[in-house]
């Protein structure tokens, strides 16, 4: 008794099943792994299920400490007038960097600074938005503080004074397919900038 083998469909209907595939195939990129994976969402259906939320930046999740940023003034004038002055070893300095980022790219870029030194920042991207995370890592790691954290915008201005010693900076995640230049402007007191490997 020989076992009936079952006939393959015809050349119509495998077009058929390949066809469905991928269109399948496409949904579940589209509608679940582009804004799982890569905060892109087309189609609006990773916001409803909220997969935009999964993919956090890795400089996000850096554990916030439990100390408040407090300035570290050094040489306080006297409380009779009002005025509480510091002064710092090194002289004031500006700086104004161009930072490229490539489409759907990230870069991490930090001043390097002492407690208590203070310096006023502006940056801004030429086009499209970003995610950007403003943190400071001091020699342990595990002790990362964020100060700020914007899931999407094209600026941000600010005055900071350092808490602790250590790299205190920006994470830029480029939220566009194209490519981006921020310009990152710092003043004040700093001992040096730099990009993050």
């Amino acid at each position: 008794m020989n076992p009936q083998v079952p006939s393959m469909p015809d050349r119509g209907g495998l077009l058929k099943r390949l066809l469905i595939a991928a269109v399948v195939g496409t949904l579940i990129v589209v509608c679940v792994v582009m804004p799982a994976e890569y905060r892109k969402d087309p189609t609006g259906v990773g916001r409803m299920l909220g997969l935009l939320e999964l993919t956090t930046p890795i400089a996000a999740t850096a554990t916030p400490s439990a100390e408040p940023a407090t300035p570290a003034p050094t040489a306080p004038a006297t409380p009779d007038n009002g005025v509480l002055a510091t002064k710092f070893d090194k002289p004031f300095r500006t700086d104004t960097v161009k930072i490229q980022i490539g489409p759907d790219g990230e870069v991490e870029y930090k001043a390097v600074m002492k407690k208590g030194q203070a310096m006023v920042y502006s940056w801004d991207v030429n086009k499209g938005s970003v995610y950007f995370d403003f943190h400071g890592e001091p020699a342990d790691p595990k002790q990362s503080k964020s100060y700020e954290q914007v899931q999407e915008t094209t600026k941000s201005n600010g005055a900071f004074v350092a808490p602790f010693d250590g790299k205190h900076g920006w994470y830029w995640l480029n939220l566009t397919g194209d490519t981006i230049v921020v310009t990152l402007k710092l003043s004040g007191y700093y001992e040096s900038h730099d990009y993050v490997k």
